[in-house]
Formats: C-alpha cells, sequence, structure tokens
C-alpha cells in the first residue's frame, strides 16, 4: 500500500507534469510572475527574434485568439527575461532557456540526482559563450574567468512552478522579487558618520569651521553638493586659488579634529 509521503510525492510530481505540459497560462500570467510587460513578451516571444524556441498552436494562434502558455514555456520565458535585465546577449538566450528547460522536465520524471543546479555563463574569445553547470555536490572547482553570469537554475524552477501552481488554484500569487538595498549614505555626507558638518545660524549644512560661502567653494572644488542631507558627486569646478583652497581644508580639518577630540572626551567622561 502507498504510504502517506509517496502518495503527495506522487500528487507533487503530477501536478508539475499539468503544469509543465498544458497550455493554461495567458499572457497577464506570464506578465505578474515574470515581471515583463505584454509588450515585452510580445518582443520575447516572436520567432524572429530568437529568444526563445516556443513550439505549440496557441504559442501564436493567429488573430482573434487567445494566446496561451504551457509552464514550461512560461519557465522558459522566465529564464530568459532574467538574464536579459542584467545584459545578458539575446542571441544566446535560447541555448539558456533550453537547459533551463531540460533541468526541469529531468526533475519532475526523476532523473535529477545532484541538487541546487546553477548555470555559470561567459564569453569566449570565438564571440561563443561557454555554459557551466555546478551543483551542491560539485567537487571540483571548475577553471572560470575572473567575471561570469549566474543563473540559479533550481530556484528559478522552484519559483516558478510555485507562482504557477497558485494561478491554477486560484490563490494569491506568490512575490519572490528582491528589494533594491538600502543605500547607505555617503560617509562624508552630514547624515554619515563622519564629524565634518555643523548647522548654520541659517539652518543650513555647512563644513565645521567654515562659512556658507567657504562650504560652497570648497564643495565646487572637491566636486560634491548637497541634496538635502545627501552628499551628491558633481563634476568638479577646480579654483584657481589653491592657497585658498588648502587655507579652507587645513581650517577645516583642525575644526573637525577639534570637535571629535571634545567628543571623545565628553564621552569618556560620562563613562566615569
Amino acid at each position: 500500500m502507498m504510504t502517506t509521503d509517496h502518495k503527495e510525492i506522487f500528487k507533487q510530481s503530477l501536478e508539475a507534469h499539468q503544469i509543465l505540459n498544458e497550455p493554461q497560462f495567458v499572457v497577464a500570467d506570464v506578465s505578474k510572475i515574470t515581471g515583463a510587460t505584454p509588450k515585452a513578451l510580445e518582443h520575447f516571444v516572436d520567432p524572429k527574434r530568437g529568444m526563445v524556441r516556443l513550439m505549440g498552436d496557441w504559442v501564436n494562434p493567429g488573430t482573434g485568439k487567445r494566446r496561451r502558455f504551457t509552464g514550461e514555456q512560461v519557465l522558459m520565458i522566465a529564464a530568459a527575461y532574467a538574464v536579459s535585465r542584467i545584459g545578458f546577449p539575446q542571441r544566446w538566450s535560447v541555448e539558456l532557456a533550453n537547459q533551463v528547460s531540460k533541468r526541469a522536465t529531468g526533475r519532475i520524471n526523476g532523473l535529477a540526482i545532484q541538487t541546487d543546479m546553477t548555470i555559470l555563463t561567459y564569453p569566449l574569445k570565438s564571440g561563443d559563450w561557454a555554459f557551466e553547470a555546478i551543483y551542491r555536490e560539485t567537487e571540483k572547482e571548475p577553471a572560470l574567468p575572473l567575471a561570469v553570469l549566474a543563473l540559479d537554475v533550481d530556484r528559478l524552477i522552484d519559483e516558478t512552478l510555485s507562482q504557477l501552481l497558485a494561478i491554477v488554484k486560484g490563490e494569491e500569487i506568490p512575490d519572490f522579487s528582491m528589494p533594491d538595498p538600502v543605500q547607505e549614505p555617503m560617509w562624508f555626507a552630514p547624515n554619515g558618520g563622519n564629524c565634518s558638518w555643523e548647522k548654520s545660524p541659517s539652518d543650513s549644512w555647512v563644513y565645521v569651521g567654515l562659512s556658507g560661502e567657504e562650504t560652497r567653494i570648497l564643495m565646487a572644488d572637491e566636486g560634491v553638493t548637497l541634496d538635502g542631507d545627501d552628499l551628491v558627486n558633481i563634476e568638479s569646478i577646480e579654483n584657481p586659488d589653491r592657497e585658498m583652497i588648502l587655507s579652507l581644508v587645513d581650517r577645516h580639518n583642525k575644526a573637525r579634529f577639534a570637535a571629535m577630540d571634545y567628543d571623545e572626551m565628553v564621552g569618556s567622561n560620562a563613562d566615569e
């Protein structure tokens, strides 16, 4: 008699087969999963572009008919779109998408023995691109150039199948997008960790020890400007009066170091 675990494995395998092989997903579904607009998807699936090779009458059904995709085709589009966003050449998208498709088919058929597949790809001197698959079990470190592009294939498959299954069940589609990291303020900015700034009587930021006009002159020479509490790089306007610039730098540094010594002294007294 089949155990509960075996039943669950069989059920998951059956669901994966149906998701990958049945043309049941529309353009709106693909857009939700890949983040690509419908117009961008038209670009991706255009046979003349050669970005992904999608077979079946439902892919290009003709005027007035609704285009449908299998889960395998959605996965191929997701792979091609993911790497295109970081500069992967379009002409090699077919090869990459096909490798992802083969991996997904191998997994649901129980033919994938190794785990955590990642594809490393990089340009060759010939103009072609090399594709190197590595796994968690890979023991021999591959010979690679200094810079490569990496696609986490098994993670892509897991996340895409999870989203497609949610669509089939009418559930909320899980969001696997990565938020952009919060950029840390520049160290020398007013909101950074450096004690270079103080508020002037007019409540504007100035370099410690300098007036507002002196701060403006020195910042222009350094190639920076203020945007609120942030420091922004601009094209440097070198001041011809180098003696004045050196004098401003010297006064600013002396005032800054004096303020730092004072803060340290206050901090040590507070500890006592």
